[in-house]
């Protein structure tokens, strides 16, 4: 079964020796196998019969103490493995195991799998893992074990996997906060549907409802034959910064963070462009994203403000400040100011 562990994988205590599953059944069995073989020869006294009861014995022992050796010499390699995933969602890692063994993942948890094939060499096998909780996973814990030759008994022991790069594990995309409209103070019945005139002139195009009368161009507008008005080039927008504080919770955190995502993937559906201000392990880190997977990443690597390094500061060369506003006021908050909303 898996573990409850919301730590780094790495901080994980493991059961590195070898240890026998579920070995009181198979270790009784044998027991009275050997001692009933036992006495239907004492009694009869045939040789043959003890012969065949001194081999029953030794496949019995082998069948029972094998494994451990051979779990003992087994090596596993992750070859492969993706640079992002979602929480919850099942994520494929490529291992190869230099021994027959069943393979139970452990921090993530993931359904079982089976490396077998040939005899001798490497063979290869498909993990899955379903990580519950966002974060970057360097290494993974699973269990292996091993009831060659006769599967009489199986032998495990848990291992350290580590991955050729960082999983990120992204945050779910929870529900976004609706923020309040702001209220529109235009005069008149008609209301603007073009954008104002800003930025260096662009072009002409023909007229649409709304536009000004000082932006017709008469010169197209007579070499035409169309109404024509000039446009500029619209004035680029401010970035959204959304700032993420994380609570100590951990599931309290985890429910942020999706929201968070949610917040983040609405401004960029509207072509905004997003700032993230987070606290990573390396201190606070201030930066934009420009698809939903930097914003998995930065939050993936989100922590609470117990998780980071003391007396870690902003990079140098950070393109934007610290936000300072509402998002601020205390931890397990996610705060959206600069640019529309």
């Amino acid at each position: 079964m898996s573990r409850r562990h919301h730590g780094p994988v790495e901080s994980l205590r493991l059961r590195r020796r070898s240890h026998p599953v579920h070995w009181v059944g198979a270790f009784l069995a044998s027991i009275f196998t050997v001692f009933a073989w036992s006495a239907v020869a004492h009694s009869s006294g045939s040789g043959w019969v003890q012969a065949v009861g001194a081999m029953l014995a030794a496949v019995l022992a082998t069948g029972l103490l094998a494994p451990y050796l051979a779990i003992r010499g087994v090596r596993v390699t992750c070859t492969e493995c993706p640079s992002d995933t979602v929480t919850g969602r099942s994520t494929d890692l490529t291992v190869t195991t230099t021994g027959a063994v069943r393979i139970r993942p452990l921090v993530p948890w993931g359904p079982e799998a089976r490396a077998e094939g040939r005899a001798t060499g490497t063979r290869t096998a498909t993990v899955t893992l379903v990580p519950a909780r966002r974060g970057v996973l360097r290494s993974v814990a699973v269990e292996i074990a091993s009831c060659s030759p006769f599967g009489i008994v199986w032998w495990a022991r848990e291992v350290m996997i580590p991955l050729p790069r960082p999983l990120h594990v992204a945050p779910r995309l929870g529900t976004r906060t609706d923020r309040p409209k702001l209220p529109d103070d235009s005069v008149g019945d008609a209301l603007r549907r073009v954008p104002a005139v800003a930025g260096e002139p662009k072009g002409v195009r023909p007229y649409q409802p709304g536009d000004g009368r000082r932006t017709v161009h008469w010169p197209a507008t007579s070499h035409t034959g169309l109404l024509m008005v000039r446009e500029s080039e619209a004035a680029a927008a401010e970035p959204v910064v959304v700032e993420v504080s994380l609570p100590a919770d951990p599931d309290d955190a985890e429910r942020l963070a999706e929201r968070s995502m949610a917040e983040i993937a609405g401004h960029l559906e509207a072509g905004r462009g997003v700032v993230v201000a987070s606290l990573e392990d390396t201190g606070p880190t201030v930066g934009p994203v420009h698809d939903l997977v930097g914003a998995g990443r930065r939050l993936a690597r989100a922590v609470a403000p117990g998780g980071a390094a003391p007396g870690a500061g902003i990079p140098l060369g950070a393109p934007w400040p610290p936000p300072s506003g509402p998002g601020v006021d205390g931890p397990g908050t996610v705060g959206g100011t600069g640019g529309p909303t």
